[in-house]
């Protein structure tokens, strides 16, 4: 398979920020070569921006189907409405659909790679074969990892008190052992091996979340199958003060848990980590660790605000991630940079190091090194061809001053054009080439009588939580937990 990609300015972070040059770009296999390959198919993309394909560095697929049924919910309240436990085993058909509509809505804001941290239920082969097989069907790249938690209560529970016997074994919940979700992860990681667009990463959901026996585990597997990790951590308030109680051998740090359970390495990336302290901070960066910040999902939960620029500052790699649809409402990479880029002005008074250039990185390069990927994230010769061409004549771009700052603070996806994935166009003219997607759409309308009926179940059964829940955290966030990310006590 062959193509080339001529007449667009092609985006390079080490090139022009404002006014890239332009360029062809020509593909053999699935690789950017150097000379033009016989019998290519010709992409006509002048007055065009070509941008390497961003990778949403974390991602859930399972609850698409939810976007704008939440809101006006902190994390834990939120959590009881939207985790799939809550909802049970879903028919096939909307496994598959809500991974496919999930998939095309990040190929229309750019993003050719997902890391999918999907919490199966059922646990088992068959859910996971209709998620994996989905994403083939779409042509999109996912790094694929199975959410792991032996420990099924919410973060909140520890909190609360006076709840109904039958609401408090809800929210307590139920987990299969530690032994038997490892069992399980390394026999998929040699049933399905990384082949093609999929790969693999390993998810414990949150050190809180999980007992040291699997901890061990996922670690040992890191470091034998050499996968990156992907983790919760420091999301909350709430989960800043369960760590100060769970982790008192180590001086109540996730942080310092995880490098005591061998998982803070290069190959670790800590998701949000909106409560992290300075001090954890030069530990991560001295470990080579990343973190996956998720600025839209932090702002909707009422989270906090990352200390991103000092994560910066200390050295540690920071990539992008867009979270889930119920608590984002939407896969859209260009949303994340310009929250990324603005959050850091109600932290840091003075300009920081955190910039649309900065943004573009974390979205690419970064993105890419997070997932263990450096053939990922440029537009260079030798790298894999995942691409995304932006119309330049859209208005958010006229006049063009400057294409990155423009990306970044202006676009919403709607100037997205074309989209390549090793080598292959999978969005030609802003319609997908590899699915019909007005019958997705059909079918999803049909799915949602189903689903809205169960959603509502679930509203109703996390009604007498709910109040709770907010009383609890009304008292968890006069908790003096030695860090601030908020701007606000809470009250």
């Amino acid at each position: 398979m062959s193509l080339s990609i001529v007449g667009a300015r092609v985006w390079d972070s080490d090139g022009d920020l404002d006014l890239p040059a332009v360029r062809d770009l020509h593909i053999t296999d699935g690789v950017i070569v150097a000379e033009p390959p016989p019998q290519a198919e010709i992409v006509d993309a002048t007055g065009m921006l070509a941008l390497p394909g961003f990778v949403n560095a974390h991602h859930h697929s399972y609850d698409v189907l939810a976007k704008g049924l939440l809101e006006r919910m902190p994390f834990d309240v939120w959590a009881l409405h939207s985790q799939p436990a809550y909802f049970g085993r879903r028919p096939a058909a909307e496994l598959r659909a809500r991974t496919l509509l999930s998939g095309l809505e990040c190929l229309r804001s750019g993003i050719t790679t997902i890391q999918d941290m999907c919490s199966l239920v059922p646990f088992d082969e068959q859910t996971l074969d209709i998620i994996l097989d989905a994403y083939a069907e779409l042509g999109i790249r996912v790094v694929f990892s199975v959410a792991v938690r032996d420990v099924a209560a919410l973060d909140i529970a520890a909190y609360l008190t006076d709840l109904p016997t039958e609401t408090l074994a809800w929210v307590q919940g139920r987990a299969t052992p530690a032994a038997e979700q490892l069992a399980f992860v390394q026999a998929q990681l040699k049933r399905r091996p990384a082949t093609g667009l999929r790969s693999w990463a390993l998810s414990p959901s949150g050190p809180q979340r999980c007992s040291d026996e699997l901890l061990d585990g996922i670690a040992a597997l890191s470091q034998d199958d050499n996968l990156p990790v992907f983790t919760h951590v420091y999301e909350t308030r709430v989960q800043t003060a369960r760590a100060r109680d769970l982790y008192r051998a180590s001086g109540g740090s996730m942080i310092r848990h995880l490098a005591d359970r061998g998982l803070l390495s290069d190959r670790t990336n800590l998701v949000h980590a909106v409560w992290i302290t300075p001090a954890e901070l030069e530990l991560v960066a001295g470990a080579g660790s990343a973190i996956v910040h998720n600025p839209v999902s932090n702002m909707k939960l009422r989270s906090g605000i990352a200390p991103i620029a000092a994560a910066q500052r200390a050295g540690v790699p920071i990539a992008l991630g867009c979270d889930n649809c119920s608590c984002g409402d939407t896969h859209n990479m260009f949303q994340a940079m310009k929250a990324m880029c603005l959050l850091t002005g109600l932290r840091e008074p003075l300009p920081d190091g955190i910039d649309a250039a900065a943004a573009m990185r974390a979205a690419t390069s970064e993105g890419a090194g997070a997932i263990g990927r450096p053939d990922l994230g440029a537009l260079q010769v030798g790298q894999r061809a995942d691409i995304t061409l932006i119309k330049l004549d859209d208005l958010a771009y006229v006049p063009l001053n400057s294409a990155t700052r423009q990306v970044v603070f202006g676009e919403s996806g709607r100037a997205v054009q074309t989209v390549v994935v090793d080598g292959r166009v999978v969005l030609r003219d802003g319609v997908a080439t590899t699915i019909d997607e007005a019958a997705l759409q059909a079918e999803v309308a049909e799915l949602m009588v189903g689903f809205r009926r169960d959603f509502a179940g679930v509203v109703e059964r996390a009604r007498p939580a709910v109040q709770p829940l907010l009383a609890a955290l009304a008292l968890v966030n006069e908790r003096d937990v030695g860090v601030s990310a908020q701007l606000t006590s809470g009250r």
